[in-house]
């Protein structure tokens, strides 16, 4: 993720949804650190209705329109990616460093996938001369054995 100013890096197992707010400079509220709090402990890149659902068990007064507008601002101020999968809903990623998607075919799972260590999207593109990547949105389609799933949750 980031490295924090006593020099420790923050990763998405460490980032509080206080530190994920202060640092965009945004307001901390009770509805935004409920949605924070889903997307960190949320490795299934939950649409907007699924983070709702989730949200209410820690906020049971919480909107769906509230938790609409904490994602729009979180995604806004770069903290999240919003994924784009075909014609289905947006789903949420928490993770920003660069990556990709993996999409399970049959059922829609979708798993991050990290660049090999070194790797740059400089380094895997053919990119005209003179562009340079600042962020990257990118997925692969195919299929995901379950055990991916469960040891992708770093």
């Amino acid at each position: 993720m980031h490295t924090h100013t006593s020099g420790k890096e923050v990763t998405r197992s460490t980032a509080t949804p206080a530190y994920i707010v202060r640092r965009a400079g945004v307001r901390m509220t009770r509805q935004r650190r409920a949605v924070i709090e889903v997307l960190l402990k949320s490795y299934d890149h939950p649409t907007a209705a699924q983070i709702y659902e989730r949200a209410k068990e820690l906020l049971p007064g919480i909107s769906l329109a509230t938790v609409y507008n904490c994602i729009e601002s979180l995604a806004a101020q770069r903290l999240i990616n919003q994924l784009h999968f075909d014609n289905g809903p947006c789903r949420f990623c928490p993770n920003v460093e660069p990556h990709v998607h993996v999409m399970d075919d049959a059922s829609n799972r979708v798993l991050d996938v990290q660049l090999k260590e070194g790797l740059t999207p400089e380094d895997v593109f053919e990119l005209p001369e003179g562009v340079h990547i600042k962020s990257m949105e990118a997925y692969l389609r195919g299929e995901i054995p379950e055990n991916c799933l469960t040891e992708n949750k770093k």
